[in-house]
């Protein structure tokens, strides 16, 4: 049997893919026998794990099926057959604690300075050594202590004994849990595979080491969420999307079939709020996707909305801050397919996440705002059983006053931005007229940030016993009278401000954006007189109370409110370009630069904090004013030419990377709006893969993967620098750019367009070592499939061969012409008659 183990061993390294793979499905079959293969199971978890990187997809495929099989059928029976590394190791603590009290210590022995013997010492310990080793008694001859101490050194050798092999057992545990956990780092890049039937087969293997407690099996399970985006269906006729959400269902979503009903609510509601802990906004939002899915088919009870809804409104005793903002995040969640979750406890949001337990934690209070948003679904992620129409609130309505007043709360704490961000968002999406109730913010605002200030409760605008409880809960006990006057620092108020600011005129150019849509809607329904419209402000003949006495001084943003639509419509005529150029006038000359614009007085300050940045030596002051500059720019291509300079400036020396992160994601944005003023400074915007702090360089990878593969932005001899990503440092920015030019592989022709041109600065790039450019070349030419490409590309290169200037740029072209499968005799012919001629020269 060792015999065949052992070639079955060496056939792991085979040469031909089918045999390797055959090897494995043996030892699937071997796992299944009686006699387990104990000795050898570490060693075929070893050689499965090496095969995780094989260049065949069976193989690989295999090798993740070997290592489950191994999980399936390991020896390991104590902890209920679980293998948690974190107990094992526990376990191993406890035991050679033991180990240690039962073997005695050794005596320190005396350095070697301190052995002062005198002669008579040492003729003393001699006559000892040389003294007759004394004969063991006889039992009847042993007193009853001797008898107890025998028996109890006899009890400790064999309790010893029995401690080494159980150590020895764990051991074997514990080494046999890394090798799976550390496999488990190569199944999770098999997930982005381009082989469907690989990715589900990974899938499964976390679903399965997830039972057995493998530390890293919740990583894996986390990675899967991204699949949900995974288009189209697998070599076993099953989709990525279905095969993950029956996973997580399998992991999530099934209970103990013997708990009760009650139970088993619980237990699924407690598992996905856990979901939502320590998760990154990417992860958030695929979970989002995947929870939502699962909503529409009905897989989510509404037993276990009402146990979410009981858990975010718990106040009997105190729960953890996590689970009740988990509670919420996930009922917005399911709110994208059903509204009517968040519609029918929209008085639970105001009393909670908008009240006192919202001030005391603004992140519950922003992840309610973004529940609220749920209340008016997105176009094109509307529920196909939900209301295809939803009516708009006033401005007096109760849920935009409470958010209105959750924007004014006067807080230091750095996550007063999400807040206000999240209450802004909510009222564009459900107010009539958001741009009238904006300004009433923005203008409370100015005055608490200029106005001299008398001193006053630590929140805002509120009035009347509504907003009693509205008071923050102090962590401390209250200042009394005298020290009342407890001011918010005021470079963060003025940072609050232009943050407020910067967020009001993005949303009103997406504002101004749907008013166009729905004007252009209304000429195209003619035929009916009073159209049922997703947007009823727009259709309202009578503006409210509140827009009357507000229409001057809010002219801010007010253009696009409802009587203003209704001018709009008279004024732009019959034509869809009257329309737009409309529309067009009014962000362009009336938002930054008309007369009556609250917008118009920010601009020159913002221009002036930014181009002033060690008087205003604040670094939050300076982030929010970079970000608001960046806001306004997208308003107006007359602000944006006049402050393009500046904010290049800026992008390139500030020493804070969260502000060249977010200058870059303007700057992508402005190459949509304002192509003509960007096109030709986008030179900046790659630079930045070059920045030196991770963040910016993913940002910017990341944004400059939507602007080329969305075709915002032209492919040009930069692309290069997107091709060393791949060989970064950092493992995020190399995933993102190796799927990146896997998605640009499926545009017609764009990387065998730009081939040439990627060569040629890899290789006259001193920066850039060896391997890692032929890694990047390997990478390149796997996307050129076309005979005829790399023909032409061979012979495109075969002609730089005798041209090159040293041995490293000859060695470049014939490494790459080697990977272009070209089956040309002359190139090939050519390649080693140029490899003789540098042999010669050396």
């Amino acid at each position: 049997m060792d015999t065949f183990l052992d070639e079955l061993e060496q056939r792991f390294l085979d040469i031909n893919p089918y045999c390797r793979a055959r090897v494995m499905q043996v030892y699937v079959k071997l796992c299944d026998l009686e006699a387990r293969l104990s000795k050898r199971r570490k060693k075929a978890a070893k050689y499965a794990a090496q095969s995780l990187m094989d260049k065949s997809s069976n193989v690989r495929r295999n090798a993740i099926k070997l290592i489950s099989k191994l999980v399936e059928t390991h020896p390991f029976t104590d902890d209920g057959g679980l293998l948690s590394k974190e107990k094992t190791e526990r376990e191993l603590g406890d035991i050679d604690t033991r180990i240690n009290a039962l073997v005695p210590a050794e005596p320190e022995k005396p350095a070697s300075g301190e052995q002062t013997l005198d002669e008579e010492m040492l003729q003393d310990a001699t006559q000892v050594e040389s003294a007759a080793p004394e004969q063991p008694k006889h039992p009847d001859d042993m007193t009853e202590a001797e008898k107890i101490a025998i028996m109890k050194k006899l009890a400790d050798a064999q309790e010893l004994e029995q401690l080494q092999t159980r150590r020895k057992y764990y051991n074997e545990k514990l080494r046999f849990i890394e090798v799976v956990d550390d496999a488990a780092d190569d199944v999770m890049q098999l997930l982005s595979a381009k082989n469907k039937s690989e990715v589900i087969e990974a899938m499964d293997f976390f679903v399965k080491i997830y039972a057995y407690k493998i530390p890293n099996a919740r990583n894996g399970v986390r990675r899967m969420l991204r699949l949900i985006w995974t288009k189209g269906n697998s070599d076993e006729g099953k989709g990525v999307q279905t095969h993950l959400i029956e996973c997580y269902k399998d992991l999530f979503f099934v209970a103990n079939p013997l708990f009760d009903r009650d139970h088993s609510d619980d237990y699924i509601m407690h598992n996905m709020i856990t979901l939502t802990y320590g998760t990154s906004p990417a992860e958030l939002t695929s979970l989002e996707q995947l929870l939502s899915m699962m909503m529409k088919q009905g897989m989510i009870k509404e037993t276990v909305v009402q146990k979410l809804w009981a858990t975010y409104a718990y106040q009997k005793k105190a729960i953890s801050r996590t689970m009740r903002r988990g509670a919420i995040i996930v009922l917005g969640m399911l709110a994208l397919a059903k509204p009517e979750i968040i519609v029918n406890e929209m008085e639970l949001c105001l009393r909670i996440g908008l009240g006192e337990l919202g001030r005391r934690d603004l992140a519950l209070a922003r992840y309610t705002c973004i529940a609220l948003r749920r209340i008016s679904p997105p176009p094109g992620k509307q529920s196909e059983s939900g209301p295809a129409q939803v009516a708009k609130l006033p401005n007096d309505h109760a849920v935009l006053v409470k958010l209105a007043t959750i924007c004014e709360i006067v807080s230091d704490d750095k996550e007063w931005f999400g807040v206000a961000e999240q209450a802004i968002s909510a009222i564009y999406v459900l107010s009539k007229h958001p741009d009238v109730l904006c300004s009433e913010i923005l203008r409370r605002k100015i005055k608490h940030v200029f106005a001299p200030q008398a001193p006053s409760r630590p929140t805002s605008s509120g009035s009347g016993a509504e907003d009693a409880m509205d008071v923050d809960a102090p962590m401390t006990p209250p200042p009394d009278e005298s020290s009342q006057p407890k001011k918010q620092n005021p470079a963060l108020a003025l940072s609050q401000l232009l943050f407020i600011v910067g967020h009001i005129a993005i949303k009103q150019i997406v504002h101004l954006e749907l008013c166009e849509l729905e004007i252009k809607r209304r000429k195209a329904e003619k035929g009916t007189k009073k159209a049922p419209t997703p947007r009823q402000s727009l259709a309202a003949e009578n503006p409210s109370p509140v827009k009357k006495g507000r229409k001057k001084s809010s002219a801010k943003a007010q253009t696009p409110a409802a009587e203003e639509v209704d001018e709009l419509e008279l004024m732009a005529g019959p034509s869809e370009d009257d329309i737009t150029d409309h529309i067009a006038h009014i962000r362009e000359r009336q938002l930054l630069y008309g007369p009556d614009s609250l917008l118009a007085n920010f601009g020159p300050l913002v221009r002036d904090i930014c181009f002033n940045s060690t008087s205003y030596n604040h670094p939050t002051l300076l982030a929010q004013a970079a970000l608001c500059l960046a806001k306004l720019m997208c308003v107006s291509s007359e602000y944006c030419e006049k402050n393009l300079e500046l904010l290049l400036t800026m992008m390139e020396r500030s020493k804070d990377p969260v502000v060249r992160s977010n200058l870059v994601i303007a700057l992508a944005d402005m190459a949509v709006c304002f192509n003509h003023l960007i096109d030709e400074n986008e030179s900046h915007l790659y630079r930045r893969l070059n920045d030196g702090d991770p963040s910016v360089k993913r940002t910017c990878l990341m944004t400059l993967t939507f602007l080329i593969l969305a075709g915002q932005v032209k492919v040009k001899s930069e692309l290069a620098k997107m091709a060393k990503c791949m060989e970064d440092s950092d493992d995020k920015i190399k995933d993102m750019a190796r799927m990146f030019f896997t998605e640009l592989a499926t545009k017609d022709n764009a990387i065998y367009n730009q081939f040439i041109d990627m060569f040629s600065t890899l290789s006259a790039d001193t920066g850039l070592n060896e391997d890692a450019f032929k890694k990047i070349i390997k990478t390149l030419a796997g996307y050129i499939e076309k005979d005829k490409h790399a023909k032409v590309l061979s012979k495109k290169l075969a002609e730089r061969l005798p041209r090159a200037d040293n041995e490293k740029e000859w060695n470049d072209i014939a490494f790459t012409l080697g990977q272009l499968q070209h089956k040309d005799e002359e190139i090939t012919k050519l390649v080693s008659e140029g490899f003789k001629v540098v042999q010669a020269s050396a």
